[in-house]
């Protein structure tokens, strides 16, 4: 069982570098910019987690001390995956010109939610 947890990790790792890399080519970002991105990911888990740890620790929430972060995790978790999701659409709905080779604010919607 606990290797069916490692198991899925994988596999949405698996999906997600195998579809957004395509996906961030549509939108107009460089090639040579792309692992650039993919670094963005680690290393904001590495300044995000001890903090959330840290008040996470220190909660004296009615609900307990993981449910809030947990529960606000998921929220800010569906709004990036729309974010993402959705960078073309709201980078043209921005001004953005549907058939420009990049879209810059597709590009940054797509950073940000990333």
């Amino acid at each position: 069982m606990v290797s069916a947890i490692a198991i899925g990790i994988q596999f949405g790792w698996a999906l997600q570098l195998s579809l957004l890399t395509p996906y961030m080519q549509l939108i107009g970002v460089p090639h040579q910019w792309a692992s650039f991105i993919w670094l963005f990911d680690p290393l904001s888990g590495l300044v995000v987690q001890p903090i959330v740890g840290y008040y996470s620790n220190r909660c004296t929430s009615c609900f307990g001390r993981r449910r809030p972060f947990i529960a606000g995790g998921a929220f800010l978790v569906a709004i990036v995956v729309f974010l993402i999701g959705y960078a073309a659409d709201i980078g043209v709905s921005t001004g953005d010109k549907i058939g420009a080779p990049r879209k810059p604010r597709a590009i940054a919607v797509f950073v940000f939610g990333f």
